[in-house]
């Protein structure tokens, strides 16, 4: 009965232990980041571009 008692508080002290977990939520939210980044430069991918070409256009002809 004792070692029964034993193996139950061993299994449920590591079902308890919270190490760890800070790090997987910033993990997530990171991935999360990433993912909404990669979304956004997908669809202003374009814009962007377009945005840098007017830009260097105006450079070329403004300089001597």
């Amino acid at each position: 009965m004792n070692a029964l008692l034993s193996l139950y508080v061993y299994v449920k002290s590591m079902f308890e232990c919270e190490e760890g977990q800070d790090l997987i939520e910033y993990a997530l939210i990171i991935g999360l980041v990433v993912i909404a980044g990669i979304a956004g430069l997908s669809f202003l991918g374009d814009d962007i571009a377009a945005l840098w070409t007017g830009i260097s256009t105006e450079l070329q002809a403004a300089a001597p």
